[in-house]
């Protein structure tokens, strides 16, 4: 794909939940299965090199996770880190970019986003409010970091959106 080519990406990751799930026997989608747990064995050794040497606040950041959170947290923001980088070649410089991440590792996730298209390319958090409950999903709560690389005026502002 060329460089500078898309205006808008919605990225909807694993969320690195360290669980396993199964297709419920009888769905549409039986026998279908997806790991959610991470290793560095998941992931190609040369990225952590490439992005070392490249990116080193990428791998700064990466490396402090790895050390606060484990090495599953590493595995999984290595294997982000190289998707972001990507995402970010074939952006516009007008275009924006949505992540959809839970708590498990928003934080990590919006650190590297401030790496790969610089912290003031931030612009809001979204989070998700169930109609059934009052207060805001926390433990279930979905976040969507939007990252704007130009136009609005950078700040932070928070919408509630209702889950259907």
């Amino acid at each position: 794909m060329n460089s500078e080519f898309v205006d808008l990406i919605y990225l909807d990751p694993p969320f690195n939940s360290n669980r396993n799930y199964a297709a419920p026997i009888g769905s549409k989608a039986a026998g279908a299965a997806f790991k959610d747990t991470w290793t560095l064995s998941d992931v190609d050794l040369a990225w952590v090199g490439i992005i070392a040497e490249q990116q080193p606040n990428l791998s700064a950041v990466i490396d402090a996770a790895g050390m606060a959170h484990g090495k599953g947290m590493k595995s999984y923001l290595v294997m982000m880190a190289v998707r972001l980088l990507e995402m970010r070649r074939v952006l516009k410089p007008t275009g924006s970019i949505y992540l959809d991440c839970d708590p498990t590792a928003s934080h990590y996730l919006k650190m590297l986003m401030d790496c790969v298209f610089g912290p003031t390319g931030f612009r809001s958090e979204i989070a998700w409010k169930d109609p059934r409950r009052s207060a805001l999903l926390h433990e279930d709560r979905r976040l969507a970091l939007e990252c704007r690389l130009h136009g609005i005026r950078p700040g932070i502002r928070r919408a509630l959106l209702p889950i259907r």
